[in-house]
């Protein structure tokens, strides 16, 4: 079931099936990073009010802004 990276709950694991992100350097960035297609990663963090999202993948700890997590698309395990 594919679902936007910022529906995740906290705790749960999932792979990054498509980046959609419309700022090159953000995706950039996230390339650099190693987060994409194909990468695990797991919600720690969700800020109140549409906050932040911070992930871990690949042992780091990534925060993007909650608009830029509805453009990844992911697939629970």
């Amino acid at each position: 079931m594919e679902k936007q990276l910022n529906e995740v709950a906290i705790g749960e694991l999932a792979t990054i099936t498509k980046l959609d992100v419309t700022n090159p350097m953000l995706e950039k960035r996230l390339l650099a990073l190693g987060c994409k297609a194909g990468c695990e990663v797991c919600i720690k963090q969700k800020g109140l009010f549409g906050g932040p999202c911070t992930f871990e993948t690949k042992g780091q700890y990534i925060s993007i802004r909650n608009c830029d997590a509805c453009t990844i698309k992911v697939e629970m395990q």
